[in-house]
């Protein structure tokens, strides 16, 4: 998926400035895409330049202007032409898993530190996923089927970060075994 179109969905139902979606990213798109405000800002201007997106400058006093980005008719042609492409199979990348072709040579403090920091984060993870349903999918029953859909991935980001948290203690307990 692409930053652009994450972009381009977030302001599609509200314009915004950058600050605006850095903030909708952490609360509400935190489980499907991660982007730091630096790559934000960057897209936002290209994507100006490129007039996918039009750009309101609000004076302020005592602070430097605000700028609000509103989608386009071409931003919102580019969006229905990505949702009605398909994505094709998203290949799984972890450095991690390069890791464990190597077992016999990674050492086991090493490892361990590794698959606890991982844990560590993953358990972080899951508090915000938390904190997402509680404020913005508290009721599921009453939502209406388009909010459905995000509260349905949210549901499989949960699910998939258990599946990992429980992977990780296997491996663990399974390398403990062997070591003793």
């Amino acid at each position: 998926m692409s930053l652009r179109a994450v972009l381009l969905i977030t302001l599609q139902r509200e314009p915004g400035t950058g600050y605006d979606v850095l903030q909708r990213f952490r609360t509400g798109l935190a489980h499907v895409w991660q982007a730091s405000h630096q790559q934000i800002y960057r897209e936002l201007d290209k994507m100006h330049r490129e007039q996918l997106l039009s750009c309101q400058t609000v004076a302020q006093y005592d602070k430097p202007d605000r700028k609000v980005y509103h989608i386009t008719s071409e931003g919102i042609a580019f969006l229905e032409s990505w949702l009605a492409s398909p994505l094709g199979p998203q290949p799984v990348r972890s450095p991690l898993f390069a890791k464990f072709f190597v077992w016999e040579r990674w050492p086991a403090d090493a490892r361990h530190a590794e698959l606890a920091s991982l844990r560590n984060t993953l358990e972080e993870r899951m508090d915000s996923y938390q904190a997402i349903e509680s404020a913005w999918f508290s009721s599921p029953d009453s939502l209406h089927p388009h909010e459905r859909a995000p509260w349905h991935t949210l549901r499989l980001g949960k699910r998939l970060t258990q599946t990992w948290l429980a992977w990780i203690d296997e491996v663990l307990e399974e390398d403990r075994e062997a070591i003793s």
